[in-house]
C-alpha cells in the first residue's frame, strides 16, 4: 500500500497540476497567516524579555517601586540583606533623540560596580564614563543606522529637559540577549541623573543571590526588609506580567489566523474530493479485489498529508516574510497602546517550525476526512456511479443546513451559561457563527437555482444550473462564505470602534492646545513639564484655563494601571470625562472635595468595580484606597486607568511637576497661531504643541495603525477564498466533461460554455457574499457585543460601515469572476470527442 501510495501521488500530481497547485497554495496561506502571527506574538515577549536580560544580565531579582522611581537610599539597604551577593543601581528611562529620530532606552548604571552584567566595561572604559561629560555607550546597529562613530555628539530629551550625549564606546548587547533592543543605551549613573534625572533617584536594583541561596527564599527577605516602600520581583514573573497584559491582544490576532487556516482547510477537502472523483473507479476497483475501507481511509489521508507537507514548505517562508512586513505595525502598537519595547528583530526557533509543520499537515488531514470516509463506503458500486456523487450532495444540503443552525444553536447555549465566568467563551460563540457559514453555502445555491430559468446558454445558464447540482460548488462558496464573514465582521467591529473613538474625542478632547512632551507616551512620570514652561503657558495671551495632568504607573486591582491627577475644580471640569457610570457633575465634586476616584471602563470590568466600591492602588508609602465616584469611558488604555485630584494625587504619590498642560483659549483666538507663538517662545525645550484638531488627527492615525494587522489577515483569506472559486470551478469542468461534451456536440460554442463558467463562477461568489454577509453581521455583533468587553473592556456602539463593505462587495465578485476565468477557458476548450470516450 505504501509503494502505491507514492504512485498515486506521482500520478496524480501529473494529472491535475492546477489542482494541486491551488490546494497546496491555499494551505500554504493558512499555515503563512498562522505562522506570523504567532512569530509576531512571540517576538513582542521576546523584545520585552531580551531587554531586561540585557539591562539586569544574570541578576537573579529586581526591586522596582511601586509607583515611579525609588529613594536611592534603599540600596545600602538592600546591600545589608542576607543572602545578597552583589547589588546594583540602574536609572532607567525612554529618552526622545532630537529630530524625530525615535527613542532611546537609556540606563544609568553604577560603572565601577562589581558585577557581571552585559553593560560591563572593559578596562579604562570606566574611567571614561565617569570623566567625560554625557559620555554614553550604544549598540553597533542603533551607531551604523543613524551614522554615529565614537565621538559623535547628539541631543537627547526627557520630558521637556534637553542634553547632549558623546558616543563613548559601542556595545553589543545582542550578544546576551538576541532580541534586544537596538536601541539600548548604557551610562554612568551619576550622569544620567544630572543630566536627565534627579539626584537621588533611581528605578530599580538588581540583585543576586549569593551562592546557596535561593531566589525566592532572598526575595521574601528583601520584602520583608523594604515593606511596603518598594516590590521584589524576578525577572521571569517581569515578563510574565507583560505577558498578561498582552494575553487579549495576541488571542485575538491568533483567532483571527486559525480562520485564513480553516479556510485553507475547504480548499484541502475540494482538492481531496476533486481527486476521488476522477479515481472513483480506480478506488472501486480496489475495493473490490479485497482492499479494505481502513487501507482506502489511510491512501487518502496519505496523499492528503502530503499536499499538507506541501503547503507548509510554501507556507513557512511566506509567513516569515509577512511577519517581517507587520513588525512596524505591531511594534507601534506595542508602545502606543501596551507601553512595551517594540519588537525589532523576529526569530523562529524549532517550536514555531514544528507548530506551523503540524497545523499544516493535520489541518489538511482533517479537511480530507470527510472525502476519505465518503470514498470508504461498503458498497464499492457507488464509487463506479457519479450520478451518486450529485444527488448526496443535494440531499445533504437541508442536513447540512440543519447542522449549522444546531452548531450556532449549541455555541449560544454555551456562551449563555459560561459567558460571565470565562471570557473566551465569546470566541466559542464566533467559532459557532463560522462552522453556521459554510454549512449554509450549499442550501443558497439551490436556493439561487430557483431564481427563475435561462433560455439559452450563457452566463444566467451558469448561475441557476449551478445549484441544481452543487458538488464541489459548495464547498468553495463555504470557503468564500467564511472568508467574507470575517472580512465583514471585522470590517463592522473596525468601523464601530473607529466611530466610537471619534465620539469620544469629539466629546473629551474640549481644549484648544495640548502641550506634551515627546518622551511622555513610553516615560509617563518621568518626562515633566519644566517650571518655567508652564509659567510661559499661564502667560499666553487670550488665556481662559490651563489644565494640567500628572500620571503615574502603578500596581492596582489586577496588575499594573495608570493613575492621572487632574484639576477637578476647573470649570467645566464634567467634561474631561465621559461617564458611563455615575453623574458627571457630583462624580468631579467627589475627587475635588472627597478624595474619589474616577475608573475607566476597562479596570471597572476587570476588578468589578462601580460607583459607590473601593479602589486600591499602591503609592510610594503603600496602599491608597479611594470610592469609586464613576466610571468613564477610555479608549486609550487596556489595562486600566483611574483620575484622581491633583491634591489627592500629591498626596498620595507625592509633590512634582505635571507631565502634559491644555490650554483653553478665550472664544474667537486663533488656536494655531497660539501653537507656533508657544512654539517659537519655548523654542529651547523639548515640547510637542499641538492644536485640538492635530492632536486629533494624530489620535486616529494611531488607531488605525493598530488595525493594520488585521488587514493582512483579510486580505489571506480572501486570496484562500479565491483560489477555491477556482479549485471547485476545475474540478467542475473535469467532473462534468461529458456533459460539456454533449452540449458541443449539440453545437454549443466555446464563448457559450465560458460564459456559462463565467456564471457559475459569479453563483459561488453571490451564495458565498450572501451567506458570508448574514455570518459577518453575527459575528461583528459578537466581536462588538461580546469579545470587546470581554477582553478588552471597551462598550463600542455599532457602526455599518456601508461604503467600505460596499465596496468589498464588488471586490468579492470581481475575484469570483477572475478566478473562474481560467476553468471556464479550460471548459470551454472541452471537444465533442469526449462524449464517446465517457461512453466508453
Amino acid at each position: 500500500m505504501r509503494r502505491y501510495l507514492v504512485r498515486a501521488a506521482v500520478k496524480e500530481l501529473r494529472a491535475g497540476r492546477a489542482l494541486f497547485v491551488l490546494a497546496v497554495a491555499g494551505v500554504a496561506l493558512g499555515v503563512a497567516s498562522v505562522l506570523s502571527i504567532q512569530i509576531l506574538n512571540r517576538s513582542a515577549l521576546g523584545a520585552f524579555s531580551g531587554t531586561v536580560r540585557a539591562v539586569s544580565g544574570e541578576a537573579d531579582l529586581s526591586v522596582v517601586g511601586w509607583a515611579g522611581a525609588l529613594d536611592e537610599a534603599l540600596y545600602p539597604e538592600v546591600l545589608a540583606v542576607p543572602g545578597v551577593a552583589s547589588a546594583v543601581p540602574l536609572w532607567r528611562a525612554p529618552v526622545a533623540l532630537a529630530g524625530g529620530a525615535g527613542l532611546l532606552d537609556l540606563v544609568g548604571a553604577d560603572v565601577l560596580a562589581a558585577v557581571r552584567a552585559p553593560w560591563r566595561l572593559r578596562e579604562g572604559g570606566a574611567a571614561d564614563a565617569l570623566g567625560r561629560p554625557g559620555w554614553v555607550a550604544v549598540t553597533p546597529e542603533l551607531a551604523a543606522e543613524l551614522g554615529w562613530a565614537p565621538g559623535h555628539r547628539f541631543e537627547v530629551s526627557l520630558g521637556s529637559r534637553r542634553a547632549t550625549l558623546e558616543v563613548g564606546a559601542l556595545v553589543d548587547f545582542r550578544r546576551v540577549a538576541p532580541l534586544a533592543s537596538r536601541r539600548l543605551a548604557v551610562m554612568d549613573l551619576g550622569q544620567a541623573q544630572g543630566l536627565l534625572g534627579t539626584r537621588g533617584r533611581i528605578h530599580q536594583i538588581d540583585v543576586v543571590a549569593a551562592e546557596g541561596v535561593a531566589p525566592a527564599a532572598l526575595a521574601a527577605r528583601l520584602s520583608a526588609r523594604l515593606g511596603e516602600r518598594a516590590r521584589v520581583v524576578a525577572p521571569e514573573q517581569r515578563t510574565a506580567e507583560a505577558a498578561g497584559l498582552l494575553a487579549a491582544f495576541r488571542l485575538n490576532l491568533t483567532a483571527l489566523s486559525l480562520v485564513s487556516l480553516l479556510v485553507g482547510g475547504f480548499l484541502v477537502y475540494a482538492s481531496v474530493r476533486a481527486s476521488l472523483a476522477r479515481r472513483r473507479e480506480e478506488l472501486g476497483i480496489l475495493r473490490a479485489v479485497g482492499a479494505t475501507r481502513g487501507q482506502v481511509v489511510a491512501l487518502v489521508l496519505g496523499e492528503a498529508a502530503l499536499l499538507g507537507a506541501a503547503g507548509t514548505a510554501a507556507g513557512l517562508p511566506l509567513g516569515w516574510l509577512a511577519a517581517r512586513a507587520n513588525v512596524a505595525a505591531v511594534s507601534g502598537t506595542l508602545r502606543n497602546v501596551y507601553l512595551l519595547e517594540g519588537i525589532e528583530r523576529v526569530t523562529v526557533g524549532p517550536g514555531l517550525l514544528l507548530l506551523a509543520a503540524a497545523t499544516g499537515v493535520l489541518g489538511a488531514v482533517a479537511g480530507a476526512i470527510a472525502p476519505a470516509l465518503d470514498a470508504a463506503r461498503r458498497d464499492p458500486r457507488a464509487l463506479l456511479a457519479s450520478i451518486t456523487l450529485e444527488e448526496r450532495a443535494g440531499v445533504r444540503s437541508g442536513r447540512a443546513l440543519a447542522a449549522g443552525g444546531g452548531a450556532l444553536a449549541a455555541a449560544v447555549l454555551f456562551h449563555a451559561l459560561a459567558g460571565r465566568a470565562w471570557a473566551p467563551s465569546g470566541f466559542v460563540l464566533a467559532l459557532g457563527v463560522l462552522a453556521a457559514v459554510p454549512l449554509a453555502a450549499p442550501a443558497a445555491l439551490r436556493l439561487l437555482a430557483r431564481a427563475g430559468r435561462a433560455r439559452r446558454l450563457g452566463v444566467r445558464y451558469g448561475v441557476l444550473t449551478l445549484g441544481a447540482r452543487p458538488s464541489a460548488a459548495a464547498v468553495a462558496a463555504g470557503a468564500l462564505a467564511v472568508a467574507v464573514a470575517m472580512l465583514a465582521g471585522v470590517t463592522v467591529m473596525v468601523g464601530s470602534f473607529r466611530s466610537s473613538v471619534v465620539g469620544w474625542l469629539d466629546r473629551t478632547l474640549a481644549a484648544d492646545v495640548y502641550v506634551t512632551t515627546p518622551s511622555w507616551r513610553l516615560a509617563r512620570s518621568e518626562a515633566t513639564l519644566a517650571p518655567e514652561v508652564v509659567a510661559r503657558l499661564r502667560a499666553e495671551p487670550g488665556l481662559r484655563a490651563l489644565d494640567v495632568l500628572r500620571q503615574v504607573q502603578t500596581q492596582g486591582p489586577g496588575g499594573r494601571i495608570t493613575v492621572s491627577g487632574i484639576d477637578a475644580a476647573l470649570p467645566g471640569g464634567e467634561r474631561r470625562a465621559e461617564l458611563v457610570s455615575g453623574d458627571a457633575a457630583l462624580a468631579m465634586r467627589a475627587l475635588r472635595e472627597g478624595g474619589a476616584a474616577l475608573v475607566s471602563e476597562p479596570l471597572a470590568r476587570k476588578a468589578g468595580l462601580g460607583p459607590g466600591a473601593t479602589l486600591a492602588v499602591r503609592g510610594p508609602s503603600g496602599e491608597a484606597r479611594f470610592p469609586v465616584a464613576g466610571v468613564y469611558r477610555d479608549f486609550g488604555n487596556e489595562a486600566g486607568a483611574a483620575l484622581l485630584d491633583l491634591g489627592t494625587f500629591a498626596r498620595t504619590f507625592g509633590e512634582g511637576p505635571p507631565s502634559n498642560a491644555a490650554l483653553y483659549l478665550a472664544p474667537g483666538l486663533d488656536a494655531e497661531e497660539a501653537v507656533e507663538r508657544l512654539r517659537a517662545a519655548l523654542a529651547g525645550h523639548a515640547l510637542q504643541i499641538r492644536s485640538n484638531r492635530t492632536l486629533r488627527g494624530e489620535v486616529l492615525a494611531i488607531f488605525e495603525q493598530t488595525f493594520a494587522v488585521t488587514r493582512l489577515l483579510q486580505v489571506m483569506g480572501l486570496l484562500i477564498a479565491a483560489a477555491g472559486v477556482a479549485l471547485s470551478l476545475l474540478v467542475l469542468a473535469r467532473e462534468r466533461r461529458a456533459e460539456l461534451a454533449l452540449y458541443r456536440a449539440l453545437g454549443a460554442t466555446r464563448p457559450q460554455l465560458f460564459r456559462v463558467f463565467l456564471g457559475r463562477g459569479l453563483a459561488i461568489g453571490v451564495a458565498g457574499l450572501a451567506v458570508g454577509g448574514a455570518g459577518g453581521a453575527a459575528l461583528a455583533l459578537v466581536l462588538v457585543r461580546v469579545v470587546n468587553p470581554a477582553f478588552f473592556g471597551w462598550t463600542l456602539g455599532v457602526h455599518v460601515p456601508w461604503s467600505a463593505l460596499a465596496g468589498q462587495a464588488l471586490a468579492i465578485l470581481a475575484v469570483a469572476v477572475v478566478a473562474s476565468l481560467w476553468p471556464a477557458l479550460a471548459a470551454s476548450r472541452t471537444p465533442a470527442a469526449e462524449l464517446s470516450r465517457d461512453a466508453l
